[in-house]
């Protein structure tokens, strides 16, 4: 990670005590966000209302049963398939993973749709060994990281900030606070303290997306790992078991199939029912054409808030009001991938500890957005 100036320490206090910063979000921007505030000498409490950490670096760890009627583990990383790096300050996350091992390159067959020479691009195809989420553990190491933790308020008081959460107020006062959520989940609670943010986050255009994971005997001659299709339903196909670290059953093929942003929002309150039945056909066409295919097991996830569809035209990747202590970091403000959330939470770091002035959004500036 770069070096970053030390954050500012309380006055007025019996000694210099480090500032008290509550980040709201345990994804990739703020885990990395999280992290550079700790290095640079900040008390970092984290929460997150799911019950780990990751965000959309997610892994599913289910079971199915097999022909036998044995219950076998399984996992799927059904959100970010994998994961690339090309700034030097996330090459050096990636690296660092590499080197002590729980970072891996995945090669892709070469006749996949998006394979790539790895020989060539060593920071491309990189995946977590143990899970998605492992990177996000890294970052957050040994912080105060609370899940199962839904934020429902901020309060401005006396010196800060309170948490509220469905069980109360957080006994602890934070003098400063960071959202890194999906857009539509962080402007109800911007909304009574910086109404020129909450606007232009309540008017990022997420993507939704459908994904499908399955189990099913190998079908013959297979010829891929993974395969962006030009048409259909899908817009990525993956064989999650020949990714590394992943379990690979004999006999069998380990599927996430991830449905198109358009598809997804044709279809997007469709009972889980009809669309797995959809991506199971669409699925099935693509892996065995003109074949039939055994589903050992199969469930499909909704994710409401998968991506961003565009960003701000030329905007800031990272939201910092220093008057109030609020900041704002995420993958809308940057750009629909792993790295680009990285970057915002390490740049919205970077920010709360310079003694620039804070870089605002125009108020109209939810309008001016760039497709990506």
């Amino acid at each position: 990670m770069p070096n970053t100036p030390p954050l500012p320490l309380l006055r007025g206090t019996a000694g210099a005590l480090p500032v008290q910063v509550a980040v709201v979000g345990a994804g990739v921007a703020g885990a990395a966000c999280a992290h550079t505030l700790a290095a640079s000498g900040a008390s970092v409490t984290v929460f997150d209302k799911s019950r780990g950490v990751g965000g959309r670096m997610s892994t599913r760890r289910t079971v199915w049963m097999d022909a036998s009627g044995q219950e076998r583990p399984i996992q799927f990383d059904h959100g970010a398939t994998d994961f690339s790096a090309h700034s030097l300050a996330f090459r050096a996350v990636a690296q660092r993973g590499l080197d002590e091992g729980w970072i891996a390159r995945w090669s892709p067959t070469p006749d996949a749709t998006d394979a790539t020479d790895v020989a060539t691009a060593p920071f491309e195809h990189l995946v977590p060994m143990t899970g998605m989420p492992e990177l996000c553990r890294h970052l957050l190491g040994n912080l105060d990281v609370h899940t199962g933790e839904p934020v429902t308020g901020l309060h401005r008081v006396r010196g800060g900030w309170q948490i509220e959460r469905d069980s109360g107020l957080w006994p602890q006062r934070f003098d400063q606070v960071v959202l890194a959520l999906p857009p539509a989940q962080a402007a109800p609670l911007l909304r009574p303290h910086a109404d020129g943010w909450a606007d232009a986050a309540a008017q990022v255009p997420m993507e939704v997306c459908w994904t499908l994971m399955a189990v099913t005997d190998t079908p013959p001659g297979l010829p891929f790992d993974q395969r962006l299709p030009a048409r259909g339903p899908l817009a990525r196909i993956v064989r999650n078991d020949r990714k590394p670290g992943r379990q690979q059953i004999p006999g069998h093929a380990v599927w996430v199939a991830q449905a198109s942003a358009a598809w997804s929002a044709h279809h997007r309150d469709d009972s889980p029912a009809a669309v797995s039945e959809a991506l199971r056909d669409a699925l099935r066409a693509a892996i065995n054409p003109g074949g039939s295919v055994r589903w050992c097991h199969s469930t499909v996830h909704r994710w409401l808030y998968a991506r961003p569809a565009q960003v701000p035209l030329g905007g800031p990747g990272c939201w910092w009001d220093a008057a109030k202590g609020l900041g704002v970091c995420g993958d809308f403000l940057a750009g629909p991938r792993v790295e680009a959330a990285f970057l915002s939470g390490l740049e919205l770091a970077q920010a709360m500890s310079s003694p620039l002035p804070p870089r605002r959004p125009a108020r109209s500036g939810a309008a001016r957005f760039a497709r990506m």
